[in-house]
Order: C-alpha cells, then sequence, then structure tokens
C-alpha cells in the first residue's frame, strides 16, 4: 500500500443530532382508520408539535454543510450500523490538508448559522410555541414542551477530523496479543478491508470523470444547428466544464497519493481539453458554447472525440481493489 496516502490524507465527517418534532399519536391514526375504513393496524399517526417550516429552515445549513463537505472530500466509509443492524450517521470522508483551514472555516460558517436559526426561530420562541399547543393541539402533548434549557442539550453539532490510519499495521499495536496465525487473519482481513475502501474512493472518482464528460457528449450528439431558433441549444454551459475541470483538480491531489496511472492520464487529456475549450472563447470558458455553436461541426467533433479519450483513461480505475492488494 502507498505510504504516502496516509500523509496525504485526514479523515473527516459530521454528526448532528436534533430534536424530533414529530410525535407519534395513536389516537389520530385510529380515528383516521375509522373515517377512511382502513385497518387500524396499517394505520399510522404523527403530529408535528410546532411548526415544520421552522424544522425545514434549521435543517437547511446542515444540508449545505454536508453538501460542502462531500464536495471538497472523498468518500471512505459511507455505510455504518449498530449492533442492532440499523443504519448511523458518522459516515468518514477523506479531506486533503491544503483543503483544512477553508474547510474548517467553512463548516464553522454553516454551525453558526444552524445555531443562530435554533436561537431565533425556536429557542427563544418555546414558551410561545407550548402556549399555541393549548388552542393548535388541543392542550394535548405538553409533555413534549421540556424546559428550554433541556431542549438546547437535545441539538448537538460535531464536525470531527481524525488522523487517517493505515489499518494494515494493527499486527504492530503492543496491545494485541494473539497466536501469530490469528494475527496475520486480523491484519489479512484489516488490509482487504482497507484496499477496498481506497478502491471506492478511485473508482468513485473514475465514475464521476465518466458520469460529467458523458454527459457532455450527450449534449453534443443532441445538437442540432438552427441559427433562427438558439433555444434548442443543447451544448454544454460553462458550469458543465467547470465540474469536468474540478474533476481534474481533485484527480491532481490523488497523484501525490496514490500514483494511478489511469486516473493520471485522464487528468491530464481533461486538462488538454480545456485548454482548446478556453481558446474556442478567447480564454473565455462561457464563449466556447457560441464558438461551438456553429453550423461548421468540425470543432465538436473534435471536443467530442477527446471527451471520448477522456472516458476510456478513466474507465480502468473503476475497480482497482487487485492493485490495492499487490495482485
Amino acid at each position: 500500500m502507498n505510504k504516502k496516502l496516509f500523509e496525504n490524507f485526514m479523515l473527516t465527517g459530521i454528526n448532528v443530532r436534533q430534536y424530533g418534532h414529530l410525535k407519534r399519536c395513536k389516537e389520530l391514526s385510529d380515528a383516521g382508520a375509522d373515517a377512511t375504513g382502513i385497518d387500524k393496524r396499517r394505520a399510522k399517526g404523527q403530529v408535528a408539535i410546532f411548526d415544520e417550516g421552522i424544522v425545514r429552515a434549521i435543517k437547511a445549513p446542515v444540508a449545505q454543510a454536508r453538501s460542502y463537505m462531500k464536495s471538497v472530500t472523498d468518500p471512505w466509509t459511507t455505510s455504518r450500523n449498530n449492533d442492532n443492524g440499523g443504519r448511523v450517521s458518522g459516515n468518514e470522508y477523506l479531506l486533503a490538508p491544503e483543503r483544512l483551514v477553508k474547510y474548517e472555516e467553512t463548516m464553522a460558517s454553516y454551525r453558526m448559522e444552524w445555531e443562530r436559526l435554533l436561537e431565533s426561530n425556536l429557542f427563544s420562541q418555546w414558551d410561545l410555541f407550548r402556549a399555541e399547543a393549548l388552542t393548535q393541539l388541543n392542550g394535548r402533548f405538553q409533555e413534549f414542551f421540556i424546559p428550554v434549557e433541556d431542549l438546547r442539550k437535545r441539538f448537538e453539532w460535531d464536525t470531527w477530523i481524525k488522523p487517517l490510519i493505515d489499518e494494515a499495521n494493527i499486527s504492530d499495536d503492543i496491545r494485541l496479543k494473539a497466536p501469530s496465525e490469528v494475527l496475520e487473519r486480523c491484519v489479512e482481513g484489516a488490509r482487504r478491508e482497507q484496499a477496498q475502501k481506497i478502491a471506492n474512493v478511485v473508482g468513485s472518482i473514475a465514475d464521476n470523470v465518466m458520469d460529467e464528460a458523458n454527459a457532455i457528449v450527450k449534449r453534443i450528439d443532441e445538437y442540432v444547428h438552427n441559427k433562427d431558433d438558439n433555444r434548442k441549444n443543447t451544448l454544454p454551459y460553462e458550469k458543465g466544464w467547470n465540474k469536468l475541470e474540478d474533476l481534474a483538480d481533485k484527480i491532481d491531489g490523488w497523484r501525490q497519493a496514490l500514483d494511478d496511472e489511469d486516473l493520471t492520464d485522464a487528468a491530464d487529456k481533461i486538462r488538454d481539453l480545456m485548454k482548446d475549450i478556453k481558446d474556442l472563447g478567447d480564454g473565455d470558458i462561457s464563449a466556447a458554447r457560441s464558438a461551438l455553436s456553429g453550423e461548421d461541426d468540425t470543432e465538436r467533433k473534435n471536443v467530442r472525440d477527446k471527451l471520448t479519450d477522456i472516458t476510456t483513461a478513466a474507465a480502468p480505475a473503476t475497480d482497482r481493489f487487485d492493485k490495492f492488494m499487490g495482485n
């Protein structure tokens, strides 16, 4: 396993716990079942103890933080289960150290917005919501309007960062006391699991490259020149080209940590294509769309061929498990 991987990445994730505003109500489900003729065993009832619009507003910074985190990291573990087999949060993502400062600043800004919304939309209004429930909820569910100091404790935000440890070295752990054959099985299991995670990361990047390139190819293939009606112009906008170029930037980070020749080749081909796109627009990517819109399809074919070359280069990187196992 390439040791540079563990020198060039760390693990991060976000855990957010929030007070549930939806409460089960058997009386409501029974009444609904009676009114609709549904078997009561199949009916479920819930009551929102305060306005769901407030919940949506409070959850927005959380969703934005998760989206940002996923945009600047690569998935390491994306599915975890508890002892009962249920899904739990705490997924782990690979973060490059050079992104750390901006990452922490951005995630902190999302947390501050979350805390601001909690204070203004929920905590400061809690007594009012409890009073409104006397009429809006007919006096029911009062037990869920806990003291506001207890309510605050029901909300937690944790953005964590920790080192990426080479699990294949667990045999060096002085705490492990077991026969050599048992340790060998432990090491092999850890090595296989780690190799699979790395293969999944590389495969995910390769899949994203292929998806973005194929999406642009589709737009080029669907293009039909019509000088009198540009509304039917299907050629890609600047955003599409930027997403492809961003993937080349991500691959550059992996060049230092994991010498994967196929991803490197794909990144080089993306750079070459982006130079052409910028040249078509005289340095302006947004202007390339007009340059590709002419009746002559020579440039469109050239761009399409280069996109196909990119997908061909990235394709082998979708399965790297055997390579990272040393096979």
